[in-house]
């Protein structure tokens, strides 16, 4: 019996999984009733089985050696065409007797007994022949056989439910209406009887009345069956997402055998540890290890141990390669507070005070850019002249050559940073690409094209860059410093490329500017409570110093330095948007979100913007302004002056389309972010990780996820250590049941607790009910 109980007191996974919102729905409605189909059958057979053996034997081993069995079945053998009026004591031992060897495995010994029983007490035999039948799963048998129960007038409620069972298992809700029906029907004739609560408690649960099933449940009239009961309390808590009240159900005389619905219930309310603990348990005890091992591995995935869930779904995989794609088939969607006002801005505000990414790019954004080394292209010019006075001739070409082609570059360099300055960062970047074609070799010329690079969001070419600089000039430390930064986001290791600088710098003499650079670097590091002194040197006002006061300060949580720095920074750039966005960061980020979004929309309309940083400038001031917008209800008028632009300029529209295609995505006009995106990386050819990444975002959004995983792919590509891309692969594989694919790229992520701030998943109820119908599970 123990065995069947089991059976009832696991609750269905997609109960657990699914949301109160589905369950609700028409449709849900019809998926619930196959989960119900699925269950009634294990908690009937544990109410036969109770019951009989509560009415006709309370002893089972002590009844088989009292009697004696051999007399009874001589009579059977000997009257097998009339009936004999046997003791009713005879017979309860006949029935315990087939109940016990049933029990112990010698089931067609049971059945012969029942059948033999049958021929002289017909009534009561039919029964519990059913009982024996449907336990061994022979439900058209046992079908006919309740029928015949249910019109002998025995046990009718009961027979009428043992009915509906077998109609399920055959598939049939025809019959199984028609008899749940009945069951109703006869249900009052058990007023009298202590189970009746728990009997309207079964036929309400399986009539899909689940809150009239409850209030029976919490309302009972027998005290039989507690741990059935409790499980039932529990399913139905968790079907309307009571988590906490199916948990506490679940964990009264807690058993091993619940430690996996446990375990995915603590998933459900979001308490990793513990659904970690249950789940792990399930898997030591071997309970349903396929579910188990997939379960944890999800687990692994939402607490951040990406490589962990990678190695555990492939290792089930290997185990289970069939098995292994039924229980819990996944659909990749994103996440809610992308598009939700409210949790948006909680997201953000979070960003503000934890991303490297939203930091970093503010650096980027205010960094100056250098000009050439003018007493350079005169040394060259003075050595040319020189070797030609001395008759070296061919050296003396090399050398004019050399600052002919310096000055041409250094002229290049100050229009690429009057252009750069202008918000015309694309043409910037074009043109000291081309100058670099030039000359190559020439440090300040890196360290622009990468700040280009770093400021238009392609971090992958602007570490690169940065990097090359530093190489090119070992003094040039700013370039080193930005290529550890550049190293950060892009997950490479920068340690050896930090003690290096720290080493250079720690010899120099110092200065204001050497201040700057150790500021830096304790920013790269993490490290607020050492750049602190930055906070209390009196140095000129520049733009970056003001930038890292903010910084640093917002860090530390010191609100009047940050205040003040984001002040003067609105001060000196009215009509530029990313300094009023710091602005709102320190001014009004503690405010509750109703009044928060208030305030930024009013303080936003009073600015005079001009816009072209929006449409061509900096990625942080598309990325910052458009998720405001969101926060504050305004992406409307934002896509509206985006299109109005793109309509009209003659310029390159690169920045215009990224930028339209994000609101558009914020704005939950998946089709239209995904048709621009596709515009801006075939067309347009801008193909830097992120944007791609993003392209994969929008085509998700828009279900179009055989088009996400091919961006994704060329994302990865591009930049082979960008989790975000990985981890979003991954998942769509998984969704196609690409188990082997998905194992290769979260084994890429890591276990540092990498969270995606775009994608998560959810089981796929849909895709379990048409498995169920199909009778594929």
């Amino acid at each position: 019996m123990a065995e069947f109980e089991e059976e009832i007191i696991i609750i269905e996974d997609d109960d657990v999984i699914k949301s109160l919102k589905q369950e609700e729905s028409d449709d849900s409605d019809k998926k619930k009733k196959i989960i119900i189909f699925s269950a009634i059958s294990a908690v009937l057979i544990v109410i036969i089985i109770v019951t009989l053996i509560l009415i006709f034997s309370s002893d089972k081993k002590e009844e088989v050696q009292k009697y004696s069995i051999d007399s009874i079945e001589e009579k059977l053998n000997d009257n097998q065409d009339k009936k004999q009026n046997l003791e009713m004591s005879e017979l309860e031992n006949m029935i315990a007797k087939a109940a016990y060897l049933y029990e112990n495995g010698s089931q067609a010994k049971a059945l012969h007994l029942y059948e033999k029983i049958a021929q002289f007490s017909e009534s009561i035999s039919q029964y519990n022949l059913g009982v024996a039948q449907l336990k061994n799963e022979q439900y058209d048998t046992a079908l006919k056989t309740f029928s015949k129960a249910i019109q002998n007038g025995e046990k009718r409620c009961v027979s009428a439910i043992n009915a509906a069972v077998c109609s399920l298992h055959m598939n049939n809700k025809k019959s199984f209406d028609y008899y749940i029906n009945l069951a109703y029907a006869y249900l009052p004739s058990e007023n009298k009887s202590p189970l009746y609560s728990y009997y309207y408690a079964l036929i309400q649960y399986y009539k899909n009345n689940y809150f009239e099933a409850l209030s029976a449940l919490n309302n009972p009239t027998t005290d039989e069956y507690p741990n059935i009961q409790k499980h039932l309390k529990s399913k139905i808590n968790a079907l309307y997402n009571n988590n906490f009240k199916a948990i506490e159900e679940l964990e009264k005389d807690y058993e091993k055998e619940d430690s996996l619905s446990l375990g995915l219930l603590y998933g459900r309310i979001g308490d990793i540890g513990l659904a970690e603990k249950y789940i792990q348990e399930a898997l030591s005890n071997n309970i349903e290890p396929v579910k188990s091992a997939l379960a944890l591995s999800y687990i692994y995935l939402k607490s951040g141990r990406v490589t962990s869930a990678g190695k555990l779904i492939q290792n089930t995989t290997d185990m289970f390669p069939e098995e292994v794609y039924k229980p819990y088939p996944i659909k990749v969607k994103l996440k809610d507070e992308l598009f939700d006002p409210e949790k948006a801005q909680a997201s953000y505000k979070e960003d503000i005070k934890k991303s490297n990414l939203i930091k970093y790019h503010k650096i980027f954004y205010f960094s100056p850019y250098k000009i050439f080394n003018a007493n350079s292209t005169i040394d060259y010019i003075r050595k040319g002249n020189t070797n030609i006075y001395i008759d070296n001739v061919h050296s003396a070409k090399n050398y004019l050559k050399r600052s002919k082609a310096t000055s041409s570059v250094n002229k290049g360099i100050v229009q690429a940073i009057k252009m750069a300055l202008s918000f015309d960062l694309r043409d910037a970047n074009q043109k000291l690409q081309n100058l670099v074609n030039i000359q190559p070799r020439h440090s300040i010329l890196h360290y622009n094209l990468a700040l280009t690079y770093a400021q238009m969001g392609d971090i992958t070419n602007a570490y690169q860059h940065f990097l090359k600089s530093y190489h090119l000039d070992a003094k040039n430390y700013l370039s080193g410093i930005y290529a550890s930064l550049c190293a950060d986001l892009l997950d490479k290791d920068k340690k050896r490329l930090l003690n290096t600088l720290k080493e250079s710098i720690l010899l120099e003499n110092d200065s204001e500017e050497i201040q700057f650079y150790k500021t830096l670097m304790f920013i790269s590091n993490n490290n607020s409570s050492s750049a602190s002194d930055w906070l209390y040197h009196d140095y000129k006002q520049r733009p970056i110093y003001l930038a890292l006061e903010a910084i640093i300060a917002d860090d530390l949580n010191n609100k009047a330095i940050a205040k003040k720095a984001t002040t003067t920074l609105s001060t000196l750039f009215p009509n530029d948007i990313l300094p009023q966005i710091m602005y709102i960061d320190t001014h009004f980020n503690e405010l509750k979100p109703k009044k928060y979004a208030f305030e930024v929309l009013k303080y936003l309309k009073k600015q005079n913007f001009n816009y072209k940083d929006l449409f061509y400038g900096p990625f942080i001031t598309r990325q910052l302004y458009i998720q405001q917008s969101l926060i504050t209800g305004n992406l409307y008028f934002v896509r509206k002056i985006l299109r109005d632009e793109l309509e009209t300029t003659r310029k390159n529209t690169e920045e215009l389309t990224s930028a339209l295609a994000l609101a558009s995505l914020y704005d939950k006009s998946y089709e239209e972010s995904y048709v621009l995106y596709n515009n801006l990386i075939d067309t347009l050819k801008v193909r830097d990780s992120y944007t791609l990444f993003l392209g994969a975002v929008a085509s998700t959004a828009a279900g179009h996820n055989a088009n996400a995983i091919a961006l994704l792919e060329l994302s990865k590509m591009k930049n082979k250590t960008f989790k975000q891309s990985r981890y979003a692969l991954g998942l769509l594989y998984l969704e196609t049941q690409n188990n082997a694919g998905a194992s290769i790229q979260l084994n890429m992520v890591g276990d540092s607790g990498f969270r995606s701030k775009y994608f998560t998943f959810d089981i796929d109820t849909d895709k379990l009910y048409l498995q169920k119908t199909l009778g594929q599970i």
